[in-house]
């Protein structure tokens, strides 16, 4: 049985020396999982607006643009779900409008310490693609 899914997004973003990370329930897990700010795109959407969509919802942020780093199946084995990584700087606050049912906290720390404290596979493969191509 495959699963159909939109492609999605997940969003590297630094502020200052900082990754911008979410905190929320994750019904799968049944407890509150700390990753990459992420979601799907709506159709009509391009990754890029997806992402500012997201940020925005999920962090009350802004970026000052976003560069494709990379891309994967997210469980090709039963899913259509195809994960564009972008990476970007904040620039700016705007109100976050989360969704009804979302209970988010966002936790900024260094890339070294985000990477093992995320606990979902595609922030953890979206940060290690970041961290291989940064300086």
């Amino acid at each position: 049985m495959v699963i159909e899914q939109p492609p999605s997004v997940v969003l590297v973003v630094q502020d200052r020396d900082e990754i911008v990370l979410v905190q929320q329930h994750r019904p799968g897990a049944n407890l509150r999982v700390l990753e990459l700010p992420a979601g799907s795109i709506e159709p009509g959407e391009t990754p890029a607006e997806a992402a500012d969509r997201e940020l925005a919802e999920e962090c009350g942020l802004a970026a000052d643009g976003w560069s494709e780093i990379g891309g994967f199946w997210l469980a090709p084995e039963y899913s259509t779900e195809f994960v564009h990584v972008l990476a970007g700087s904040c620039s700016g606050v705007r109100h976050a409008e989360h969704d009804a049912d979302e209970d988010i906290t966002v936790v900024r720390l260094p890339p070294e310490r985000a990477l093992a404290a995320l606990e979902d596979a595609g922030s953890v493969a979206a940060l290690g693609l970041w961290m291989r191509q940064s300086p």
